[in-house]
């Protein structure tokens, strides 16, 4: 069967957002480490590092304690606000001038920061940047989740180095010591388009999808759950995991001749429908913000965010949270439906990242506001200061840890927490970054009080017999 008539406006719509979304990433990713980068020659000198010392600044523990959850840490408020340094950098000595390397995944413990690498998983001490663990893949990484499991168990997909190298070997690995807890094969089989496997992870399953199917397999074994086709008129556009486990269905109306989306909410073990919602007709894409609460963004007119669409427990609409044009700034990518930058989702709020405002001498700043979920109305606003933008990054209890970066040559770089109940931010600890970090699509984590910096594509510079080092992945941590 196919997929409607080809090309259909979902194909040929889907081609222009994919270029849009690649340089909206880059330009994103791009302005944020500029500022970066910049403030490191001035706080490189200023904040060396301290050694050896562990992090003030610890998580309190997951939010649940079931071992095959979505880890969900907690990070301990500072006493003081203190200054951060480098350390447990995984870096990439012999890339050749010119060549790519794609670099997809990091996952952090701890103690352990892991980076893909081409076809290596590569893992670090923090503490002194050490080799903890290496291991060796039969072929290049193409899909990986993000999240990690409370008791510290991850995936990643890679080529089948026979045939026509599909993205069909699923690997869970432990983060801390990089052992192979199972390997599973997918029946990967790819269309037209050859949509790129993704992965996702809920409480006890793995969740993969392509452009012609979908397979569940159980976090224990990897043995297959369910698994899903494409129909005449829809097929499986991606997954959200987390708490719970959303799909989005993209479907193809022959007589209307259009295309619509459906959100489905998915029994993990028996990927049974437990509701679904239909989005309105006339919107060109659909994204997942988070899983439970459901939120969905969709872009209505133009590829750009234009609502935040908030789901009840039954699936119904609640609250419909419009962008107003640019004055919020929600970004993602067709090739991830559960990945966008610039909102995350709590209990009963959503937090929104504004557009850029400018300032004098060509500096900028911006605004972090919250939605109720329920209403739509809005909540605590968090002003990032002059000369400096909020990048929201994910919630730590009832808290927002954000990324505040500088846009001139003085302020600084700083990792905050921002409490919706009392407006209050509070900064974990000021940092500078190496003036020769580079690379495109920037990966940010927060894990056991350091920040990670990571990125998913470099390319070789320097010369043949003396090629640049490459920064693949490192952790900021804060000095004692």
């Amino acid at each position: 069967m196919t997929f409607g008539p080809p090309p259909s406006p979902f194909t040929q719509s889907r081609q222009v957002a994919d270029a849009r979304a690649r340089r909206k990433t880059f330009y994103a990713s791009a302005s944020i480490l500029v500022a970066v980068v910049v403030l490191g020659l001035i706080a490189w000198s200023l904040w060396p590092s301290q050694g050896r010392s562990e992090p003030p600044v610890a998580s309190q523990g997951a939010k649940s304690t079931a071992p095959d959850d979505i880890r969900e840490t907690v990070e301990k408020l500072p006493n003081s606000t203190s200054a951060g340094h480098v350390e447990g950098a995984v870096m990439e000595k012999g890339l050749a001038p010119g060549k790519i390397l794609t670099a997809p995944g990091m996952w952090a413990t701890d103690k352990i920061l892991v980076k893909g690498n081409a076809s290596t998983l590569v893992a670090v001490e923090i503490a002194d940047g050490s080799d903890a663990w290496k291991k060796q893949l039969d072929g290049d990484i193409c899909a990986i989740s993000p999240d990690v499991t409370n008791d510290g168990r991850t995936v990643v997909a890679f080529k089948d180095p026979e045939g026509d190298h599909p993205c069909n070997q699923v690997l869970m690995f432990r983060v801390a010591t990089g052992e192979k807890v199972w390997q599973a094969e997918i029946p990967v089989t790819q269309g037209v388009f050859k949509e790129p496997t993704t992965m996702t992870m809920t409480r006890g399953v793995v969740v993969t999808s392509w452009s012609r199917g979908s397979v569940a397999l159980d976090m224990e074994n990897g043995k297959t759950l369910w698994k899903r086709q494409q129909t005449e008129k829809c097929r499986d556009g991606g997954f959200s995991g987390g708490r719970a486990l959303l799909l989005r269905q993209d479907c193809y109306e022959k007589k209307e001749r259009q295309d619509h989306f459906l959100v489905h909410k998915v029994d993990p073990r028996t990927g049974k429908f437990e509701w679904t919602y239909k989005v309105a007709p006339g919107v060109k894409f659909a994204y997942f913000l988070s899983s439970d609460p459901a939120v969905v963004a969709v872009e209505a007119g133009d590829f750009a965010v234009t609502n935040l669409l908030s789901l009840d427990d039954r699936g119904s609409l609640r609250a419909n949270i419009r962008m107003e044009g640019d004055h919020y700034n929600v970004e993602c990518n067709p090739d991830r439906v559960d990945r966008c930058d610039g909102a995350v989702v709590s209990k009963s709020q959503v937090f929104v990242r504004s557009g850029e405002a400018s300032e004098e001498l060509g500096n900028t700043t911006n605004w972090v506001v919250a939605f109720d979920l329920k209403s739509g109305r809005t909540g605590a606003k968090f002003d990032a200061g002059s000369d400096q933008q909020l990048l929201p990054l994910r919630m730590s209890g009832d808290r927002l840890l954000a990324l505040k970066s500088g846009t001139d040559t003085f302020a600084p770089n700083s990792l905050v927490s921002l409490d919706p109940g009392t407006g209050k931010q509070s900064t974990y600890f000021y940092f500078g970054i190496p003036s020769d970090v580079r690379g495109d699509g920037s990966e940010i984590v927060v894990e056991r009080g350091r920040i990670f910096f990571g990125h998913q594509e470099f390319r070789g510079s320097g010369k043949k017999e003396l090629p640049d080092v490459q920064w693949l992945a490192f952790a900021i941590s804060a000095a004692r």
